[in-house]
């Protein structure tokens, strides 16, 4: 069946979107494909009747590469591609031309001449009603807006990952499919979803426009194909203000039954970013946007005590929140390899003979679990964390209010989770010592009377000059 004019532009627009550079990203930005689909639709207007006016009239490359092979003959279509800007008409035909071959993504043209749109070019991108009719449908899907908590090195981020390499093996589509940012204390919602920034181009000394932030960039590709599944990930979103970060999409957080967003709001600036794209015009003239069905939210967060900023329970409420607890059972097997770093002649049962750890010691010995390795140590100090905590519910059952208030809990986040180091960590004694031993003299027990009593210094000299045992340094 052949393609009307819209459908053939619709799928130039995929080809373009679906080609990727060796290092894996993508050859075409979303404003590169508007501006060659633009020019291939535009650009020749004023060469009627030579050739069609609309260059996705031709569907047949044996067809167009003729009539390009004419039409590059005549003064006229120079002067179209030299006011169309810096040779971006030409380009886009190149394009084309491999499109209607069929070439395959790793053969297609590399577009080296930067492009530019002029003034009166770009505003009749904008106000083109002529132009790509998308006929947006939206496909009920049921959302993930999650935040995966717990201690640190629990896994949250690696289970996100796991999560969207099953929706995405290639590496490509998954790059396609998400974004993957960090909150922090500085991060703005300029950062986040888009602002007014300078712009100095070749026809104008200075411009502004709209500079989309990858929340914008992400709804925008989300908006394009509804039934395709996109996942913003935010590391860490407790260490910024999200709130604030979000603003005014915040209310977007609330989703209804079919997924998208149940109250949309206002917002000029996003809703003219998407309306560059002829296909998104329609969709947005009334300047409300709004998170589709198949636009995921998934978030990390520590539970940590010195976290900078804490989420309320207006902004908490509005995602599913899931507990990532610490636990060693799917850790990968190379985290659980004997290094030198754990050696040692003694038994560890000999070692933790007649210490508060031994029964516990016997526990993992008879479940196959005690091991020299980064597990075995790992459970070690969390159970000594627990130790700690209960004895400490013990004595300030027996002080007086005053003695109370210097006793405080270790709290969990302090605990060791399964990646809390790396494998290369492992490997090297001095890397090891400086990064997990440092952290619980400093950070887990600085002034505890039975473990890790002497000075960083001292541990230090002992584990590396002396070459001591690791595990007995818990003793």
């Amino acid at each position: 069946m052949r393609l009307n004019n819209e459908e053939q532009e619709q799928a130039f627009r995929e080809w373009m979107r679906k080609q990727y550079s060796d290092g894996g990203t993508r050859r075409y930005t979303d404003n590169a494909i508007i501006a060659y689909s633009h020019a291939l639709r535009t650009g020749c207007r004023k060469l009627e009747p030579y050739v069609a006016g609309n260059l996705f009239f031709y569907k047949n490359g044996y067809e167009f590469d003729n009539m390009y092979e004419q039409l590059q003959g005549k003064a006229e279509f120079r002067k179209a591609n030299e006011a169309y800007g810096n040779g971006t008409l030409a380009a886009a035909i190149q394009l084309y031309q491999a499109f209607l071959r069929g070439t395959e993504a790793s053969q297609a043209p590399e577009i080296s001449a930067p492009f530019y749109l002029k003034q009166e070019i770009g505003s009749e991108a904008y106000n083109d009603d002529q132009g790509l009719d998308f006929r947006y449908e939206e496909v009920p899907l049921t959302p993930l807006q999650k935040i995966y908590y717990g201690a640190p090195g629990t896994g949250k981020s690696y289970r996100v990952n796991k999560m969207i390499e099953k929706e995405y093996p290639v590496a490509e589509e998954r790059d396609a499919h998400c974004k993957r940012l960090i909150f922090h204390p500085t991060y703005t919602y300029q950062d986040f979803v888009g602002s007014i920034k300078p712009l100095v181009t070749q026809d104008r000394p200075l411009d502004y426009i709209f500079a989309a932030g990858p929340l914008t960039l992400l709804l925008k590709e989300a908006f394009m194909h509804p039934s395709e599944k996109y996942y913003l990930v935010i590391e860490e979103i407790n260490r910024g203000n999200a709130p604030a970060i979000f603003g005014d999409l915040f209310q977007l957080l609330d989703r209804q039954g079919s997924g998208k967003s149940e109250y949309p709001v206002a917002n000029n600036d996003i809703t003219a970013f998407f309306s560059r794209d002829p296909g998104l015009k329609k969709l947005f003239m009334e300047g409300k946007v709004w998170f589709p069905a198949n636009f995921n939210i998934l978030a990390t967060m520590n539970t940590a005590d010195e976290n900078i900023f804490v989420l309320d329970n207006a902004f908490k409420r509005r995602f599913a929140l899931e507990y990532v607890r610490i636990s060693f059972d799917d850790l990968p097997r190379e985290w659980s390899h004997p290094y030198d770093t754990f050696a040692g002649h003694r038994p560890l049962t000999a070692i933790f003979q007649g210490t508060p750890l031994e029964d516990f010691v016997s526990q993992l010995y008879y479940e196959g679990n005690l091991s020299r390795d980064w597990p075995t140590f790992a459970r070690l100090v969390n159970k000594i964390i627990d130790m700690v905590n209960r004895q400490l519910l013990q004595e300030m059952g027996d002080h007086s209010d005053p003695a109370r208030r210097h006793l405080s809990r270790i709290p969990e986040n302090k605990k060791l989770g399964p990646f809390f180091v790396s494998e290369a960590d492992l490997c090297q004694r001095d890397t090891f010592i400086n990064k997990v031993i440092f952290y619980l003299k400093q950070d887990v027990f600085p002034n505890h009377p039975h473990y890790l009593t002497e000075s960083y210094e001292e541990l230090y000299l002992t584990y590396q000059e002396d070459e001591a045992d690791l595990f007995e340094l818990l003793c």
